[in-house]
């Protein structure tokens, strides 16, 4: 008797994890294009440099499971590099791994060195191009999505020290929701 309830309720937690499954769904949402500018400063090799600034936006009314942005980064000049994404959802004045750029270059920026709090999320590879597909995803983009706040970081290696004008273009946000 015992053996058959165990069988009977594993039967239906499977069975339950299907149907919960089966209600999930995906949004795609088209976001703007967003412009940005990066370069590379003394001590910031190695280094992440996050906007002062999170994006911020009202959070959906479900929470995502997952997250899923694409599109295109274009720079103002050919690039021979990969550039890596990190996404943070904490607040970079208050890590100590953090130095704040606005106090020695006026740059309303923070250089990071990558840890514990600063997930990879994705990665551009210029090859002598100005433009490159663009894939983000990730445990806190997703986490960042639900609450309406993260930051959005670069990998400072491989940039040059002239400034260099970003531009995220045709993004587009897959979104899944459900139990």
């Amino acid at each position: 008797m015992r053996e058959g309830f165990r069988i009977g309720l594993k039967s239906l937690v499977l069975s339950l994890g299907f149907l919960l499954a089966a209600c999930s769904f995906t949004v795609t949402v088209t976001l703007p294009d967003q412009t940005f500018s990066a370069q590379a400063l003394p001590n910031t090799q190695w280094k992440i440099l996050y906007p002062k600034n999170p994006a911020t936006f009202n959070p959906p009314p479900v929470s995502p499971k997952s997250v899923l942005i694409q599109g295109t980064l274009e720079a103002d000049q050919p690039l021979n590099t990969t550039l890596a994404f990190y996404v943070r959802l904490k607040d970079p004045k208050t890590d100590p791994g953090c130095m704040d750029l606005s106090i020695f270059y006026n740059i309303p920026a923070y250089a990071c060195s990558i840890g514990p709090y600063d997930e990879k999320s994705g990665e551009a590879f210029f090859n002598n191009s100005s433009s490159a597909p663009l894939t983000l995803t990730g445990r806190n983009l997703t986490q960042g999505i639900a609450q309406g706040q993260f930051w959005l970081g670069l990998e400072v290696q491989g940039l040059p020290s002239s400034m260099v004008t970003f531009t995220l273009k045709n993004l587009k946000a897959t979104v899944t929701v459900g139990f």
